[in-house]
């Protein structure tokens, strides 16, 4: 649990709800007096993670059809000034095989930690390259219990057909990412052609958004260049999307050890800069994340207690991020996980690597900034409770 200043106020930041307290409840140290550290306790503002739910990140594929230069799957990245297309991890692609070998993974998992639910994760690489293989991976899991589902996809091959039978069999939430407004994202989510991509994509997000309620949750990567354009994002998506089906979330975008150069260092400036992003999109409608605490159902507990991370060829990882690079293999889906040594060796967490080229303090101190300028806003504004049912109800914030 964390303890946060706020507006006249501090919360309290659990891995299940948040709550507002007065300055009371904290002494000149900054911790929690006793009575109220007890009465949060005995909330469960901090309760263990449901464990009947087993959730599982699939690469559908690993390849993709845009050429981001930041993606934290490349391997290297064209030098400075040129238009070449970054070296990604190794090419694989899930086959019928492959997703039988899945299931029966996840099936043993389910059994083993006595979870009735499945979470599925469809990620890739580009996972609507092959949307015939997201489909039937969703159709077998739901054959291992009640099955909810998301995806991250960039948003550029979608169809309202392909989109109502993903939803059909399970999906519920799909995460798509623009860089900031439509100029400069078309000069830095391009295609592997080198092509802007934003008008393809909204264009997409309308129609499927006509004709199914998939929600949306919109993540806006925040770069020196992208984050002026921000607002001007919000204002445009507003006018062509229900807010009401969209979560918007503003992401700083690291340097992955490539040499990315268009990062931004953790501030006290800009956690306010990106406070206002947020207070915006709320302004216009929009779901923004509550602050958590909870770990990453799938890196979150050594050894895949809670979750998995299966790369197409079957290869365990302990993270999305880690998946398909060479040395962070965990086990695999057909022989499970490798020996206790080697995966606590080799189990990493979300943003591990840029975490390696960030200050720890600045970091904390702009993640305090922003999360307690968020929950004043939507405390202000009356949508707070609104904004945790939408957590509760299964949108990804990470």
């Amino acid at each position: 649990m964390r303890v946060i200043k706020g507006d006249g106020c501090y919360w309290a930041v659990g891995s299940h709800s948040v709550a507002r307290l007065p300055s009371t409840a904290v002494d000149a140290d900054g911790a929690l007096v006793e009575e109220a550290s007890e009465l949060l306790l005995s909330s469960g503002i901090d309760r263990n993670r449901d464990t009947g739910i087993y959730h599982v990140t699939v690469l559908i594929t690993t390849k993709c059809n845009l050429a981001c230069s930041y993606c934290f799957q490349n391997t290297e990245i064209p030098p400075a000034g040129t238009k070449g297309i970054p070296v990604r991890i190794a090419g694989t692609t899930l086959d019928d095989t492959r997703i039988g070998d899945i299931l029966s993974f996840v099936q043993r998992q389910m059994r083993q930690y006595a979870a009735q639910e499945l979470d599925v994760m469809l990620f890739g690489g580009e996972p609507t390259l092959h949307m015939d293989l997201c489909l039937r991976l969703l159709t077998g899991a739901r054959r291992l219990g009640p099955v909810t589902a998301s995806m991250i996809s960039n948003g550029t091959l979608f169809t309202v057909a392909d989109m109502r039978r993903l939803e059909e069999a399970g999906l519920r939430s799909v995460q798509v990412t623009f860089d900031g407004d439509a100029g400069t994202h078309d000069r830095s989510r391009i295609t592997i052609g080198g092509h802007g991509t934003f008008d393809r994509i909204m264009r997409n997000l309308q129609a499927v958004s006509d004709h199914t309620e998939i929600a949306w949750q919109l993540r806006v990567n925040l770069t020196a260049e992208s984050i002026d354009g921000a607002d001007a994002l919000i204002d445009r998506v507003s006018a062509r999307l229900d807010p009401v089906k969209c979560a918007f979330s503003f992401a700083l975008v690291n340097d992955p050890g490539l040499g990315y150069a268009d990062a931004m260092a953790h501030s006290p400036a800009l956690a306010r800069r990106v406070g206002a992003l947020y207070e915006h999109a709320v302004d216009a409608g929009f779901v923004v994340p509550v602050p958590s605490t909870a770990a990453c159902m799938a890196c979150g507990e050594v050894g895949g207690r809670s979750g998995a991370v299966v790369n197409a060829n079957g290869t365990l990882y302990s993270c999305w991020e880690s998946a398909g690079r060479d040395g962070m293999e965990v086990g695999t889906v057909t022989e499970g996980y490798l020996s206790e040594e080697l995966v606590v060796s080799r189990w990493v967490a979300c943003e591990y690597n840029a975490r390696q080229r960030t200050d720890p303090e600045a970091e904390r101190a702009y993640r305090d900034t922003l999360d307690a300028l968020v929950l004043d806003s939507l405390y202000r504004r009356g949508r707070l409770g609104a904004a945790a049912a939408h957590r509760a109800a299964g949108m990804k914030t990470a």
